[in-house]
């Protein structure tokens, strides 16, 4: 048992050690409270997505990874977010801006998860950093007027698999813009491995 923490606690060492060797967080620019610029991005199969077309609309975005078993452990959350808020205007968007993962690799693992949303392939990375992405998954969380309202953790379970959850912090922000009322947590601590961009 303790050579299995000291492993867990090896791994996340290793994937958080590159967020800050790099200094991809001064071209973050979209920020809280704020109108996120424009972007257009293809998912796997080629179709493009535009941001501005979606104005209207609540959109969560989530920075997705083929390979991160903190994604692989978030999937059926995040599938669920998506089946329960298609009726209601909400509209749930993968990134994957990982330099290490092809667009086949990015295919083949959401076909066998059967992921039920769009995964946006950002080349370069150049999306994860105007957002200034930490890890996967990271969220971000707009609302139908094309503003930044929630960014953070899906919910509160951190990095031990066996915490329990208290905080649906993405739920929560998303139930809050749906009523009308102010998103009480706007912002939480990310956790899960680094984005790996491109150099």
């Amino acid at each position: 048992l303790m050579l299995k923490k000291f492993l867990f606690f090896l791994l996340v060492f290793l994937v958080s050690l590159p967020v800050w060797s790099q200094d991809f967080l001064s071209k973050k620019v979209v920020k809280l409270g704020e109108t996120v610029p424009d972007f257009q991005l293809s998912d796997t199969t080629g179709k493009v997505t535009k941001l501005s077309d979606l104005k209207g609309k609540i959109v969560m975005i989530h920075f997705w990874s083929a390979t991160c078993p903190f994604v692989a452990r978030y999937e059926e959350r995040i599938q669920q977010i998506t089946k329960d808020y298609v009726d209601k205007g909400v509209i749930v968007l993968g990134i994957d801006s990982n330099v290490n993962e092809t667009q086949d690799q990015i295919q083949k693992v959401a076909s066998e998860r059967n992921v039920n949303y769009p995964i946006l392939i950002d080349k370069g990375n150049s999306i994860a950093d105007q957002f200034g992405a930490l890890t996967t998954p990271h969220v971000f969380l707009i609302d139908r007027e094309g503003k930044l309202i929630y960014e953070g953790s899906v919910d509160d379970q951190g990095w031990g698999e066996d915490n329990p959850v208290t905080k649906h912090y993405a739920k929560d922000a998303i139930e809050a813009l749906i009523a009308g009322n102010p998103i009480s947590n706007p912002s939480t601590q990310t956790f899960g491995c680094t984005v790996k961009r491109a150099l």
